[in-house]
């Protein structure tokens, strides 16, 4: 069993025993959606912060604050002004700590390995957040990508893409924004995907042959949409 069906698991069972324990006037009432919203939300927070998600992590302690602003004597701030200031330092953790190296702007695109005459390289790397971009992957010997997406509308077309041995890695991270992934329906894929108040629908089919060109897919989706289409 992996670890996240664990920890949900172990969410459940907690409030289960509120549940029991608080009919039993052990421990004060405290209304039930609240609880539930609480830990779930806590439960993305860590999440997010231990995958170095930063902006995933802060807006979900913001949502904390919000459910439980009069425990905690906060709601002269709440909702707009605690969201809002959780958005801009989520966004700047995430300027500081995941692009190190890189200034961080609307539309970012990068390519190593092999570039010539607008041939994409082996390693091909796209960055969105609050605009919208449409990326054409032409490389004859690609190995993996990257796709980054906040706050956006991303789409990365694979149709000219040659795979640079059996198999490549796409990774896509997508954030309160929708990203949208167009592959050969000639590839096989290997789905991994994570989700957190968010959605990963997929379009068509890919191959089932044990030959075909085969892609190891990770996609993590938080607040948003990933939509995987095989044309």
């Amino acid at each position: 069993m992996k670890k996240k069906d664990i920890s949900l698991a172990l969410i459940l069972i907690l409030i289960a025993v509120y549940l029991i324990v608080s009919r039993l006037d052990i421990m004060p009432k405290i209304p039930i959606f609240t609880i539930l919203f609480t830990v779930l939300f806590v439960y993305w927070a860590f999440r997010g912060f231990m995958r170095r998600h930063f902006f995933e992590g802060v807006v979900s302690l913001a949502i904390v604050g919000c459910i439980n602003d009069d425990l905690l004597g906060i709601e002269a701030i709440t909702p707009w002004t605690l969201m809002a200031a959780a958005v801009l330092i989520g966004i700047a953790l995430d300027m500081i700590f995941r692009n190190k190296n890189a200034c961080y702007s609307n539309v970012k695109y990068g390519s190593t390995g092999h570039v010539e005459n607008g041939v994409d390289g082996e390693y091909v790397r796209i960055e969105n957040s609050f605009g919208e971009v449409s990326k054409y992957v032409n490389s004859d010997r690609f190995r993996e990508a990257k796709i980054e997406n906040s706050f956006g509308t991303c789409n990365v077309f694979f149709n000219n893409t040659i795979l640079g041995g059996n198999t490549a890695v796409i990774r896509a991270e997508n954030s309160f924004g929708s990203t949208n992934i167009y592959l050969p329906s000639t590839w096989r894929v290997n789905v991994t995907q994570d989700t957190a108040f968010a959605g990963i629908k997929f379009s068509g089919h890919g191959s089932d042959a044990q030959d075909a060109p085969c892609i190891d897919l990770k996609l993590d989706c938080s607040f948003g949409e990933i939509c995987v289409i095989f044309e």
